[in-house]
């Protein structure tokens, strides 16, 4: 892709990040990492696997029911707990929960979901008093 087009494209990208309401520091990192990922292309070598980022990750309504407690309360503690923040358009995952593995984003554009990683979900459950691979009993 050239320059200009990548460019062009990463403005108008910000762009719709900021009409959905998200901050702006969460703006700038989404588009260096888009930057930074199409600038880099498809560099992988012939018989490179992927991992699957998101194997195991549940839906924050999964981990509530699971929990036995009520879906509004489980986003309002992970919003308490700074893993979840609310925008105009649903909730986002804070960059230190992304950072430490708890939660990732879903989706593709401007359509994207918070979940819960297995590392999330047994941490919540800890700090909920709940024992770590017994929330399912």
């Amino acid at each position: 892709m050239r320059a200009s087009t990548l460019e062009k494209n990463a403005s108008l990208f910000a762009e719709t990040l900021r009409r959905l309401g998200e901050p702006e520091e969460e703006v700038q990192r989404r588009v260096q990492c888009a930057l930074v990922r199409a600038r880099a292309g498809s560099k992988l070598k012939p018989g490179h696997e992927t991992v699957n980022r998101y194997a195991g990750c549940c839906p924050i309504t999964a981990i509530a029911r699971e929990l036995r407690m009520k879906r509004a309360d489980l986003f309002e503690r992970l919003s308490r707990e700074g893993w979840l923040y609310r925008t105009a358009v649903g909730w986002r995952a804070t960059d230190a929960a992304l950072s430490a593995g708890w939660a990732v984003l879903r989706g593709r554009g401007v359509v994207r979901w918070a979940q819960l990683t297995p590392t999330g979900a047994q941490e919540i459950a800890r700090r909920l008093g709940v024992a770590p691979g017994h929330f399912d009993d």
